[in-house]
């Protein structure tokens, strides 16, 4: 069952937002568009240098993979095209996401050659969120889950990433909420209370993201990054080699960078448990000292 939030009406967020006129004649296209869309998609590649590392099937291309799927899914429903998505305040929107949780990957034994399916599905939870869920398969055994949740946002003040705040869309589906909704909103909100009390860290790397690579075409630090510089930094400390393998992941993102900042990518805990390894690591500004985001990773090593 699925209910319609339109423009002015408090459902799912804190205050209604009055509509900017200049927005109000978006409305109807985007709901004739969300009443069609069929947010079950399924695409099937073929695992080649693209897809591919040095240990296997790449985990920020996955990401970005299903980034993908997730943002077209969301301009179908919207009736819009990304590049002409605007909040009812008329601000230029963007969607980013607020977190992501891979599981039961086994990307370490994808082979060039290898037939890929990747099933994906977007549920509204909100007019300003969204989650989506993928599988990742082979011919016949899975290869990884990928589930991420995204929240609209806009900047406040032009090219200020620091100004990036949500936004709430003119029109949006909401669907009725999964059994686990209440249970995951809940535990990531501990989460972000938790990441402001952390222990002084054990280790800590910092890096400058470079735009050409770690940015995306809106100029904010794109979300696969964090996982890049993440790996980056434990194969720094020597706790990610060419033989581990990442078994899950998940990452929450509290915030941004500009052009030309530094960031401190910190080891906050480190747990062994026979051959598997968990880490929780805090991305911050190392000019602001703004928290970006935590990840927190599982690492096995193969025999």
């Amino acid at each position: 069952m699925q209910r319609r939030v339109h423009a002015g009406v408090s459902v799912h967020v804190l205050e209604a937002v009055a509509v900017d006129p200049k927005v109000a004649h978006l409305t109807q296209p985007r709901r004739a568009a969300a009443s069609l869309v069929d947010r079950e998609k399924t695409l099937q590649l073929v695992a080649g240098m693209p897809e591919l590392n040095a240990c296997g099937l790449s985990e920020t291309w996955l990401q970005r993979t299903c980034g993908s799927q997730h943002w077209l899914a969301l301009g179908q429903a919207l009736g819009q095209p990304s590049d002409r998505w605007v909040d009812t305040r008329g601000l230029r929107v963007y969607a980013a996401f607020g977190w992501l949780r891979l599981r039961e990957a086994q990307l370490d034994l994808v082979r060039e050659g290898q037939a890929l399916r990747l099933n994906s599905r977007l549920r509204w939870l909100g007019r300003s969120h969204a989650w989506s869920h993928h599988r990742l398969a082979g011919t016949s055994d899975a290869l990884a889950e990928l589930d991420m949740l995204s929240v609209f946002v806009s900047r406040h003040r032009p090219g200020d990433n620091h100004s990036v705040r949500r936004a709430d869309m003119p029109e949006a589906m909401v669907d009725e909420p999964a059994p686990d909704t209440a249970a995951l909103l809940g535990r990531l909100r501990q989460w972000r209370q938790a990441s402001d009390t952390r222990d002084p860290p054990a280790r800590s790397w910092r890096t400058t993201p470079c735009p050409r690579s770690d940015f995306n075409g809106a100029g904010l630090l794109y979300f696969p990054s964090f996982t890049a510089l993440a790996d980056r930094a434990m194969w720094h400390w020597g706790l990610l080699g060419p033989g581990s393998a990442v078994l899950s992941r998940e990452c929450l993102f509290l915030g941004n960078v500009g052009l030309g900042e530094s960031i401190d990518v910190r080891l906050l805990d480190t747990q062994v448990s026979g051959a598997c390894n968990r880490f929780l690591l805090q991305v911050v500004s190392a000019d602001l000292g703004r928290r970006l985001a935590e990840v927190q990773v599982v690492v096995l090593e193969r025999v």
